[in-house]
């Protein structure tokens, strides 16, 4: 790992702030930052004929990413966040009244409400209960029926940090003819993922969170032999085989995931994502997993009032760690007066999410833990 130091000149919001939010937005690293301005100072200066890099970049990107999850560039394509890749998944899929999706119903409503939303074309969504914060992966198989479709659940629960075990859920659902979306936004950039052997039909993440890159990117990944299994919704530009071909207007569908692409990539949000990557790769997927989960360790051990998913199994528990807000913690004003010590956290009902990353030491779980011991309720 790299020195305090230089950890501080790759991540600046660390030089002031104990940054335990990365699970609702990672802090922007400088090769993300340095990249986004290199593309408009090249843009402003010369235009047009910036184009063909900035092609040939996303192209590396894509040639990254299936490094990074052991996937093929053809299966990635880059869309406008999460959630809009997500609905590719909803609206793609050639749904039949009376046809079924099983989600947990304690999923992030980016997961759940484009589900929802198909009750209008006669699909009914069926929502597993959570047992100990938890909704399992035998749960979510046992509620499938012959009219089951789809499951779709986060990898990592926005809500608790469960971690979901997806290889067994995705072979389960193949055995039965089921499809499977897995919304890896609180996985991606934080713990190793191999999509071949996880076995997901279809995948989504963003590039703001564990990534620490820019906003409005996100990633669509379609497992090459489920292609044929959704429908782009609509068509644009960048949705056929020869998209610069302008006279040929009616042509096939682009090879892979690209099919569902519409019009002109973001190229500024890519250059930043793309830095952000290489960063990753340089670090270490294992080693940036490892940093994370010690930490959460650490305070899982360290919390006086308890967490989320004490009970659960070791690889249950992802580095995202919910601290129970009991007692004097439960004040409303403790995240403020949280962030007055220069401690960012996502103080919500009933808990406290802290989420560590690689770039995080020790020292900040100690702060945390030395400003929640000190808070008294204003009078």
């Amino acid at each position: 790992m790299l020195s305090r130091a230089e950890i501080e000149e790759l991540f600046p919001a660390t030089r002031k702030l104990v940054y335990l939010d990365t699970a609702y937005r990672g802090p922007l690293c400088k090769p993300a930052g340095d990249a986004a301005e290199a593309y408009l100072r090249s843009i402003s200066a010369r235009g047009s004929l910036e184009i063909p890099r900035y092609i040939e970049l996303l192209n590396n990107c894509r040639k990254r990413l299936a490094t990074v999850f052991n996937a093929k560039p053809e299966e990635f394509v880059f869309l406008a966040n999460a959630t809009d890749a997500f609905s590719r998944v909803t609206l793609g899929i050639d749904w039949r009244e009376g046809d079924e999706v099983v989600a947990p119903e304690n999923d992030y409503p980016g997961v759940l409400r484009p589900l929802l939303d198909l009750r209008r074309r006669g699909v009914k969504l069926v929502l597993v209960p959570a047992r100990d914060d938890a909704v399992f992966a035998e749960q979510l198989l046992a509620a499938c029926t012959p009219r089951t479709r789809l499951i779709a659940a986060s990898h990592v629960n926005f809500r608790t940090g469960f971690c979901l075990d997806v290889s067994t859920l995705c072979a389960g659902a193949k055995k039965m003819g089921v499809l499977t979306a897995i919304d890896f936004v609180q996985s991606a950039g934080c713990l190793q993922l191999d999509f071949g052997a996880l076995g997901a039909d279809f995948g989504t993440f963003a590039a703001r969170k564990w990534f620490c890159a820019l906003d409005t990117l996100g990633i669509f990944y379609v497992r090459e032999e489920s292609l044929n299994k959704l429908t782009p919704h609509t068509l644009g530009l960048f949705s056929v085989a020869e998209p610069h071909n302008f006279d040929a207007l009616d042509q096939p569908l682009a090879p892979g995931a690209r099919r569902f692409m519409l019009g002109a990539p973001p190229y500024i949000q890519i250059a930043a994502f793309d830095a952000a990557l290489e960063l990753y790769q340089r670090v270490g997927a294992a080693e940036v997993e490892a940093a994370g989960r010690a930490l959460g360790r650490t305070i899982r051990e360290g919390a006086k009032t308890g967490c989320l998913g004490e009970s659960w199994p070791a690889g249950a528990q992802a580095p995202i760690v919910c601290l129970l807000r009991e007692g004097k913690l439960a004040d409303e004003s403790l995240g403020p007066r949280l962030l007055q010590r220069g401690i960012v956290a996502s103080v919500r009902k009933g808990i406290i999410r802290v989420s560590p990353h690689w770039f995080n030491a020790e020292s900040d779980v100690d702060r945390l833990f030395d400003a929640l011991a000190a808070f008294e309720p204003r009078k």
